[in-house]
């Protein structure tokens, strides 16, 4: 938007604020831009809560600085023209996105759900639970076969190549996806020698890490197969959660994949835990010292997203953050679906495509075994079949349908959050699974990302004012 000194502008009914002092953070709710101000020029933005001119508040010679940083607030959307409506503005902008939905261009991710199976049965699953409330549970073809894995990567490619991409990411997921190690094997070396002089690959493993042998452990290292693995706490906490299907304790049996994978020089660089009532008060600091000790860089941690936790949120949120601020003293990252709406913040969604998650995103595409293309593995929502997949993505399918049904501002749910373009709905495994179990916890999800977005913000606030307290000047500070 164009400064015009006599025009009337008023502060958009979307600039939201988290404050710290004498210092701010503020963004758009529906386009994101954050930034970090101080107090006076959130005072400058309130005294357009009616329609103003920046003459009237300025006078009518703007200094350069001052012109500057009004043109800012104005390129940001928290400074509008009076007759400017945000919300229709949003939509104009997603209408403009309908063409590569519908086009397949989006699609750059496949996962290859290679087993409905698990020889685990963790208490949270998010695999079975949701699965339960799905026929996917009773479908007869529990595994993957080489036929079936290699017609989807064949179909996968040829999306890929159309759209002129040279990268391809292919995920081995589950259930337990290494109970179908030999066909894994063989869409490795597949790939690698029909595809591997035309294409990039970059290959990950979804897996409780307890079938992982020696030899298997050499093999996903020869491929530089990804590993994402699972320890929810040490001994004690792990196996009040992470248990067999007889009901026993996991923690050896994954420590003995862990070690394979460090005899083949292969070592994970992270691992993910997941939190219920039932391991919440085992969580802490050791679980960060366990990861440092073996030069972990990332432990993810997770609420349970499914049934999610009876813990007051405040006690929630305030041991999340002790645990990321300690982890952090040591060089570790510690994300989780929680972090998600205050990282989506760095992305405009006017100038890029912000969503909780690829799946809503529109980038991947979810074979199972019987050739159902779901959007997430973890998913009940059919997206197509391997059958169509040629057209799956074509106007009016079920795929263009869910995408566009996600797209920022859409939402009814999420109208008036202050996180709304940002988080657009959270984990939609949550959503599908209230629906299916007809109860009202995702609110108390909403709650719980609205709440750590806050204190993740303001931590960084506090960060940036100790390390660089210029950033805190601007024009509109004189004012």
């Amino acid at each position: 938007m164009a400064l015009n000194p006599t025009a009337a502008y008023m502060k958009s009914p979307f600039v939201q604020v988290v404050q710290n002092g004498d210092s701010v953070v503020i963004w758009h709710s529906l386009f994101g831009y954050p930034k970090i101000v101080p107090i006076e020029t959130l005072e400058f933005l309130e005294s357009f809560s009616e329609p103003t001119t920046i003459s009237s508040q300025l006078g009518d010679e703007l200094t350069e600085e001052d012109r500057e940083a009004i043109e800012e607030l104005l390129r940001c959307y928290f400074l509008v023209p009076d007759d400017f409506d945000d919300r229709a503005f949003l939509e104009e902008q997603m209408r403009g996105r309908e063409a590569e939905i519908v086009s397949g261009s989006l699609i750059d991710y496949l996962e290859l759900i290679m087993s409905e199976a698990c020889n685990f049965r963790c208490t949270y699953c998010i695999h079975f639970n949701n699965l339960e409330t799905s026929d996917r549970i009773k479908n007869p073809k529990k595994f993957m076969r080489f036929d079936t894995a290699k017609e989807t990567v064949d179909w996968y490619l040829e999306i890929l190549r159309g759209h002129g991409k040279r990268v391809a990411e292919i995920n081995f997921g589950g259930g337990e996806p290494l109970l179908t190690w030999p066909v894994i094997k063989q869409v490795l070396e597949y790939c690698r020698a029909t595809y591997g002089s035309e294409l990039g690959f970059r290959f990950s493993i979804n897996t409780n890490a307890s079938l992982i042998t020696p030899e298997i452990a050499v093999i996903l290292k020869e491929h530089r197969v990804e590993i994402a693995s699972s320890l929810d706490g040490l001994r004690e906490g792990n196996d009040r959660v992470r248990l067999t299907k007889s009901g026993g304790g996991t923690f050896f049996q994954i420590m003995r994949g862990f070690e394979a994978l460090e005899q083949a020089e292969y070592p994970l660089d992270g691992i993910a835990v997941t939190v219920t009532e039932k391991n919440f008060h085992e969580l802490d600091e050791s679980i960060i010292d366990w990861a440092v000790a073996r030069g972990m860089k990332n432990v993810r941690i997770d609420i349970d997203v499914v049934d999610i936790v009876e813990i007051p949120i405040e006690d929630v949120v305030a041991k999340l953050m002790h645990i990321r601020r300690y982890a952090a003293a040591q060089g570790v990252d510690v994300p989780g679906f929680w972090s998600r709406p205050a990282e989506n913040l760095n992305e405009s969604t006017i100038e890029s495509r912000v969503a909780f998650c690829g799946a809503v995103r529109g980038n991947s595409m979810c074979v199972g075994p019987s050739g159902n293309i779901y959007g997430c593995g973890y998913s009940t929502t059919q997206l197509g079949n391997l059958s169509e997949i040629q057209s799956f993505h074509a106007p009016g399918t079920a795929y263009h349908r869910f995408v566009r049904d996600h797209l920022t501002g859409v939402m009814e749910m999420c109208k008036g959050c202050m996180i709304e373009g940002q988080c657009g709905g959270g984990c939609n495994i949550t959503q599908e699974f209230a629906r299916a179990t007809k109860t009202a916890k995702i609110e108390r999800m909403c709650d719980f990302y609205r709440r750590m977005t806050q204190e993740i913000l303001r931590e960084q606030l506090r960060e940036a004012m100790v390390q660089e307290p210029e950033l805190l000047q601007t024009a509109t500070e004189r004012r």
